[in-house]
């Protein structure tokens, strides 16, 4: 692919979105979603990526269709197969139990699926094939306020620490502030973040399912700070809002017509021994 250089710390794949199980005006979209699938495996493996990471909205709802569900698993399988750890999170049109009740199980194996933002501060460790110390990845599934949001609040003597009422910026500053506390013991360790979430600035298609109504879904960019590379999902179209460090990756497909110029892709993340993100999208007809 000639990408990236060949003595970066780690290389990674950004995706997102995959939806699968969707259908666009009644006509299913699985042979196409599959067909993308293919080529996101082809490209990880051309480009010899440590880790490919999905960050939510996995399936298109909280009970997807066998078929779509076959189609994951197969994808994960092969991606793995290849040499690249895999690490998912769920997104909003996910069931966050039901993709992520192996979690501890495929843990073992090298694929996270994360559903469960208590353990948002346990992050993925990722063994660079090129050599250099290892990566944290912290997968982040996306927060639901009223859900997430008292557990989160909640002080080490179980004490609230946060307003009753909750938007998406505060439950996600409770969450990195969690694992700002875990990175404190991890001096030497580059840290990746994946989430799902509308972050602020962001361009919209006709094909996200809305969060809130109003603004008071939107988290500030500066939420982010002090991440190596943030790789998200929500949004479906690709788009960097930090330069090249915080960043949507968009859909492998388009699912709405507002979709029809947008240029499908994934992103290739080479972090160098410095934290530096250097990035290429990879797109596809």
């Amino acid at each position: 692919i000639g990408c990236c250089s060949r003595d970066g710390l780690m290389r990674l794949l950004h995706t997102s979105d995959w939806h699968l199980g969707r259908s666009f005006h009644g006509a299913s979209l699985l042979e196409e979603q599959a067909a993308a699938l293919a080529r996101i495996g082809e490209l990880a493996r051309e480009a010899e990526v440590d880790a490919v990471v999905i960050a939510g909205d996995l399936y298109d709802r909280a009970i997807p269709p066998a078929e779509a569900v076959l189609l994951f698993n197969d994808t994960l399988a092969q991606l793995r197969q290849d040499g690249a750890a895999v690490v998912a999170i769920a997104g909003n049109h996910d069931s966050h139990v039901r993709v992520s009740i192996y979690d501890p199980l495929l843990a073992a194996l090298g694929v996270t699926i994360r559903g469960d933002v208590r353990r948002a501060d346990q992050p993925v460790l990722v063994q660079p094939r090129r050599g250099g110390a290892p990566v944290a990845i912290y997968p982040l599934p996306y927060l639901e306020p009223a859900v997430d949001g008292p557990w989160l609040a909640r002080g080490p003597e179980g004490d609230s620490t946060a307003p009753t009422r909750l938007r998406h910026e505060d439950v996600t500053r409770l969450a990195l502030g969690r694992i700002r506390r875990d990175r404190l013991g991890r001096p030497d360790h580059h840290a990746v973040l994946v989430a799902h979430t509308f972050v602020a600035g962001g361009q919209t298609s006709e094909s996200e399912r809305e969060l809130t109504l109003g603004n008071v879904d939107r988290v500030s960019v500066d939420t982010f700070a002090g991440f190596d590379y943030v790789a998200l999902g929500h949004l479906h179209g690709s788009q960097q809002l930090d330069g090249p460090r915080v960043a949507y990756s968009g859909t492998p497909l388009p699912y709405s017509f507002s979709e029809q110029h947008h240029s499908k892709s994934v992103r290739i993340v080479e972090l160098d021994a410095g934290g530096a993100a250097a990035v290429v999208e990879l797109p596809w007809p």
